[in-house]
């Protein structure tokens, strides 16, 4: 009987010396996605334009956007936002207020959030919807790079049944108004530069000249431009009764004007002086005719611009440019004999216009 319980003793501690059962862990998934939802009717206006600008950007950080409509409570909305392991941000534009906007960013990894409160909303700040995304892209940039952006729960931030509102976005001033590291503030200042193709009117006979254009400015707070540009044309060929020459035209001049800003759009108009100078050359008498050397001539005038610009991927922009130019002086080319008169005047209204691509620094 002693030897039977023995046996039976040794199973057991045979039985408990037997190794644990290893679990495999999951593997780690990279968060590469940033959720955005909006509520509230005075935000959804800007829908459109920030998830083509937000998904524009992210892109060429290598992540994605992925829109969830935000629905109260937000608490619970929130909670299944951030439920995926792919999640790295989640970011909420809440409108409901009259006073303006509340941008919310959350921490999915570590469940913590920050506001930043938006006062003038679109209506009353041009440049909110600039901002959202401004701060937007900082915060996903900070936490991808493994960074904390937020510091209070969630629960307070979202609005949990359970917990005290915040107040109102006039009225955010303590600690959990600090806004994330992201400033929406404008660049005091920034360089552009753009290379474009060119056509401008110019004579009767050579209505229109082809050419490329090249400017260089600077913007002044994000409200004002100025810049300095220039202009090469082809050289347009000349027929009259006595013989032909050729026209070669360049154009020079600086303009100043303001900025109106959208998320993705940009409008400027602009004002300032140009200078023209305009070569004959190459001339090829006919029979019976003498030739005169080859001369330029210069005149000056003003001219006023229009500028279109749609950002493509910052800092890269398409720019399409209209306007007009007007000189005092008018040009005019002639050719006599003894029988036969001609005469070739340059118009002095210039319509031209611009298209290119313009790469800034903000």
């Amino acid at each position: 009987m002693s030897m039977l319980l023995a046996a039976v003793g040794l199973v057991a501690a045979e039985a408990k010396a037997e190794p644990p059962a290893v679990v495999a862990s999951e593997p780690l998934v990279a968060r590469t996605e940033v959720v955005f939802g909006i509520i509230g009717s005075s935000a959804q206006p800007a829908q459109g334009s920030l998830v083509s600008l937000l998904g524009a950007e992210l892109g060429g950080m290598s992540l994605s956007l992925v829109e969830r409509p935000a629905a109260e409570p937000l608490s619970a909305w929130a909670r299944q936002a951030t439920l995926s392991r792919r999640v790295l941000a989640v970011i909420l534009l809440d409108g409901r207020s009259e006073q303006g906007w509340r941008l919310v960013i959350i921490d999915a990894a570590r469940g913590r959030a920050i506001v930043r409160a938006l006062p003038g909303g679109i209506r009353d700040d041009a440049a909110s919807v600039e901002a959202v995304a401004s701060i937007v892209l900082s915060a996903a940039g900070a936490l991808r790079e493994g960074l904390e952006v937020a510091s209070m729960p969630l629960a307070a931030v979202v609005g949990d049944p359970s917990e005290p509102r915040l107040p109102s976005p006039e009225k955010d001033s303590g600690p959990e108004a600090t806004p994330a590291p992201a400033t929406a503030r404008r660049e005091p200042w920034g360089v552009r530069g753009q290379l474009g193709a060119s056509v401008a009117s110019f004579s009767p006979k050579a209505p229109t000249m082809l050419g490329a254009a090249l400017a260089l400015g600077v913007s002044l707070d994000g409200r004002a431009e100025a810049r300095v540009f220039g202009m090469a044309f082809l050289p347009a060929l000349l027929r009259s009764p006595l013989g032909d020459f050729r026209v070669a035209r360049s154009l020079v001049g600086v303009a100043v004007g303001p900025v109106f800003r959208a998320p993705t759009f940009s409008f400027a108009a602009e004002a300032g002086f140009v200078a023209e100078r305009v070569s004959r050359y190459d001339a090829t008498p006919a029979a019976g005719a003498l030739g005169t050397d080859a001369r330029a001539l210069y005149r000056f005038g003003g001219v006023v611009a229009f500028r279109l610009r749609h950002t493509l991927l910052r800092p890269l922009s398409v720019e399409l440019v209209t306007g007009g130019m007007y000189f005092g002086r008018s040009l005019q080319f002639t050719a006599k004999s003894s029988n036969i008169s001609w005469s070739e005047t340059a118009w002095p209204a210039v319509a031209f216009a611009q298209l290119g691509l313009e790469v800034a620094t903000n």
